[in-house]
């Protein structure tokens, strides 16, 4: 950094914004670049769920406390249905699961909410610009490479608001698909771990699975392919450059959740450049443990198979309280959590 007061950063997806918007509101000078046309652009305005359940503080008033805006569209969910091999629950909760939120280029979507608060504050943001990371200082480039993809389809229906989750092999290996619907708009998709040539064949399987459950019409289905990447670095600082978000392997490694992490790694990131502490410090002590705890979960996920998926639908269905029993998942390891639970 030629000058302390004048950051750039890499990316212009919540990671990016999230260290942009926090520096601008220190004073310092902020430059983003962006590759593409403009925000959101890896995205079709699908449906995502921003989680809820990692930790007790709910992710919305986290976001304010990081000094995010939370003037996108977030619908809280306080449940739905999830479905194992031979397992199902009907998930209710006091508080809520998970915020539905847009992706994309929709005025309301997340990334245009993050792009116009920066500009309020005054970030310079320049698109179709590929920056050579050795000219940033906070590098926000989303995923290397590709650890798992979601196929699916965006598409309206005529069916009531649901969330709905499937864990099953046959559809999504390894992996888990999803069915979220919101004011006739819906958003369908596997997540597979595995087997990724195969990923439209799954995605088909998995449209006929989930009109079994709800019989629905398609209408007007716009198809997606998205993809995610996960690690944990030894250190998110190489050659004086601040990684964050996937770029630097922030990513949910049990079921893909990755925006908590990107937003708050991208804060953590300005926080360490504002008040000169460690990045590294920084993000080890806020989710280390999550990510440790993520990657076990992983592991239990994949080596027990239709017996791990059986035993998260069982005990998230008989458990007063939901969201504390993910709550632990996300803190722990899943084996751990069998003692406690």
């Amino acid at each position: 950094m030629q000058n302390s007061k004048e950051i750039k950063i890499i990316g212009a997806g919540p990671a990016g914004f999230a260290a942009a918007i926090n520096l601008a509101m220190n004073t310092y000078k902020v430059t983003v670049y962006e590759k593409d046309a403009d925000v959101g652009m890896r995205f079709h305005n699908d449906f995502q769920g921003l989680e809820n359940w990692s930790t007790e503080e709910d992710v919305l008033a986290s976001f304010k406390k990081m000094s995010i805006r939370t003037d996108f569209f977030n619908k809280p969910f306080y449940g739905g249905w999830l479905y194992g091999p031979s397992e199902k629950a009907q998930i209710e909760s006091a508080d809520p699961m998970f915020y539905l939120i847009k992706r994309g280029k929709d005025p309301d979507s997340l990334d245009n909410s993050l792009k116009k608060q920066a500009l309020d504050l005054g970030v310079n943001i320049v698109f179709n610009t590929r920056a050579d990371i050795k000219d940033g200082d906070i590098i926000a480039t989303g995923p290397r490479r590709p650890d798992v993809f979601a196929f699916g389809i965006v598409f309206e229906i005529n069916i009531k608001d649901t969330a709905i989750v499937i864990l099953s092999d046959t559809i999504a290996p390894k992996g888990y698909s999803y069915l979220l619907v919101s004011d006739k708009e819906a958003t369908l998709a596997t997540v597979i771990f595995k087997q990724f040539k195969l990923g439209n064949q799954y995605l088909e399987k998995t449209i006929e699975k989930f009109r079994d459950i709800l019989n629905f019409e398609i209408n007007n289905p716009k198809k997606f392919v998205g993809f995610g990447n996960f690690f944990i670095p030894r250190s998110a600082i190489k050659e004086g450059k601040i990684y964050v978000g996937e770029a630097a392997g922030f990513q949910d490694f049990l079921f893909g959740f990755g925006i908590r992490y990107a937003i708050t790694s991208g804060y953590l990131a300005a926080k360490s450049i504002i008040e000169r502490v460690n990045y590294d410090t920084l993000w080890r002590d806020k989710f280390g443990q999550q990510l440790r705890a993520s990657k076990a979960n992983r592991t239990f996920y994949e080596l027990f198979g239709k017996t791990a998926y059986n035993f998260l639908v069982k005990k998230t269905g008989i458990s007063k309280d939901p969201r504390k029993v993910w709550t632990k998942f996300y803190n722990t390891s899943i084996l751990r959590s069998l003692v406690k639970l």
